[in-house]
């Protein structure tokens, strides 16, 4: 062999490492060039058919007439029963003189008459079961410090 030859495997052989990143490196960015060339290439022709697909200009009459026709399609029956659960809770949330209460006032009206009745139970209960459990000791619980 030359001695050029044996120069270039000695270099090949002390800086294998270095070499093999770069190759890798290499490899990677042509990769990544291949790919963004194929997007392209199949993206460019797909986007513009998309864009002229889509109308130019759209009319307040016909975008409104549209969108209602597709919500009546998609969405009838869902709309149909909101509706009538808004009229049923209308119904119910009306006072006397004619007004509607928010569905929140209302539900925290029955919570807080909910818990007034639960406490009023509970301390009849106890009231009773003390006074058969009691007869004449008082119990005591040990305070913390003590």
């Amino acid at each position: 062999m030359s001695q050029a030859k044996v120069d270039k495997r000695k270099y090949e052989k002390k800086n294998r490492k270095m070499l093999e990143k770069k190759r890798k490196a290499r490899f990677v960015a042509k990769c990544i060039t291949a790919a963004i060339i194929i997007g392209a290439i199949i993206g460019v022709p797909v986007g513009i058919n998309i864009y002229r697909s889509i109308p130019k200009f759209v009319g307040d009459s016909s975008l409104k007439a549209y969108v209602s026709t597709y919500i009546e399609d998609s969405h009838g029956t869902e709309l149909a029963t909101v509706k009538a659960m808004e009229e049923q809770s209308a119904a119910a949330d009306s006072t006397e003189d004619g007004t509607t209460e928010d569905p929140a006032v209302t539900a925290v009206r029955e919570a807080i008459e909910d818990m007034t009745e639960e406490t009023s139970e509970d301390d009849s209960s106890e009231e009773s079961g003390e006074s058969s459990e009691d007869s004449g000791e008082t119990s005591e619980e040990p305070s913390a410090g003590e």
